[in-house]
């Protein structure tokens, strides 16, 4: 009779799941659309999950224990896996440096060796959520493959702790991995960082930290945030409709909110695009309105929306946006608020765009802004690519496009 009822009960959480993701739309050319679906129904469970946890009032939003559940099921969403699985030729060890808890990945080949290339990993999960076990599985792929030492940075999250609590424990990394690069057996002049989503967003902010420039010789964004003036760019305009309720949800700009400390009753505002002024969107920052300086059109899959470069909304709240200003335009929040000088020291650096990435422009702008610095920069497009699909490389739920991903990045890893 327990079997019967474990039964039944895993085959109504697999109902209600395909039934979630079943009338999603997902990226025309990813065979895996199954995949998708199903992934999209996992998050928007979870999603309702939190929910009536926190109305109920079982727990209260952002609480750690809900963090813990909701990164548990999305491993297993974009995994596949119950547990996390070690590969041969590595060793894994936690460990805390500047007491900050790091996981470090080392080749056993290269142990003994002195002078080795780091990644220092930093995970997405827009400030606020996710950990080093939700990206176990692909930084030994990076470890492994590029032959690297790989260092996943466990920094502080928020609402719990926001900006510049996360950034500040990503500087420290780097510099106590710089500073002790001899009994880490690091070569200093091979010390890369790279992360996605929010993680892309701190490699490029530390960076931009005083104390850390000249330190770093490759920067991996991968899908990064490095905006939060315009909420209607033309990716966002042509990809929300594309797993519109997990990974391409506007609703996620609450996560600026946790992390620059603001209230949630500005919602409307940002998701309207009125939190900037009307003279603000004309002014320097006039590129990221009018996107066709550094958004070539190629990278644009609608003919009617490769007419729209120079639209500029005459809209915006000058009182809100005095308000907002000296957080939307800090560089170490956002970081293509930074002036061409600032840029202009960036080392080597990668980025990474997904064709269906609600901020797929954040990162092809970026990208295209250090090329006209003269910055060695190679960008990374991936057409049929959606904001996750890097950490959906292998296991039951692999796709095409996260294999060609990854194995992009691992390339670009071994010339570190």
């Amino acid at each position: 009779m327990k079997l019967f009822y474990v039964v039944t009960f895993i085959v109504l959480m697999v109902a209600i799941i395909l039934s979630l993701g079943l009338n999603v739309r997902v990226p025309e050319p990813v065979a895996e659309k199954t995949t998708l679906r199903i992934m999209e129904g996992c998050l928007k469970g979870v999603g309702y999950i939190i929910g009536a946890s926190v109305a109920l009032g079982l727990t209260e939003a952002n609480s750690p224990f809900l963090k813990e559940v909701g990164n548990n099921i999305y491993r297993v969403c974009t995994t596949g896996r119950l547990w996390m699985a070690q590969t041969k030729g590595l060793r894994i060890t936690d460990q805390v440096m500047s007491g900050i808890p790091v996981r470090v990945y080392e080749p056993e080949s290269s142990i003994q060796q002195p002078n080795r290339p780091v990644l220092l990993y930093l995970h997405g999960g827009g400030w606020a959520f996710l950990s080093i076990d939700n990206y176990d599985h692909l930084c030994q792929k990076l470890a492994k493959d590029a032959n690297i030492v790989v260092i996943s940075v466990d920094y502080r999250l928020s609402p719990q702790n926001p900006y510049p609590a996360g950034l500040d424990d990503v500087t420290s990394i780097v510099m106590h991995v710089s500073e002790n690069s001899r009994s880490l057996g690091i070569d200093p002049g091979r010390i890369a960082v790279g992360g996605d989503s929010a993680g892309g967003n701190l490699a490029a902010a530390v960076q931009l930290r005083p104390e850390t420039r000249g330190k770093l010789s490759m920067l991996l964004l991968l899908v990064p945030v490095l905006q939060g003036v315009n909420m209607k760019t033309l990716g966002f305009t042509e990809n929300v409709e594309y797993l519109h309720n997990s990974i391409n949800n506007p609703g996620q700009v609450v996560y600026f909110f946790h992390y620059m400390s603001l209230d949630h009753s500005l919602f409307n505002a940002f998701r309207n695009n009125v939190h900037t002024s009307a003279e603000f969107k004309k002014g320097k920052y006039r590129f990221l309105f009018d996107q066709r300086k550094y958004l070539p059109a190629k990278y644009i899959r609608s003919a009617k929306l490769k007419q729209m470069g120079n639209d500029i909304e005459q809209v915006g709240n000058e009182t809100l946006f005095n308000e907002l200003k000296d957080k939307l335009l800090t560089p170490t929040i956002f970081p293509m608020m930074a002036s061409d000088e600032e840029l202009s020291k960036f080392p080597f650096t990668y980025v990474m765009a997904a064709g269906y990435d609600l901020i797929r422009d954040d990162a092809i702008m970026f990208a295209e802004r250090l090329r006209h610095l003269n910055v060695e920069v190679q960008l990374s497009h991936f057409p049929d690519g959606f904001h996750n699909d890097l950490i959906m490389f292998d296991g039951p739920f692999k796709t095409d496009v996260g294999v060609r991903t990854v194995n992009d990045i691992v390339k670009v890893l071994k010339k570190l």
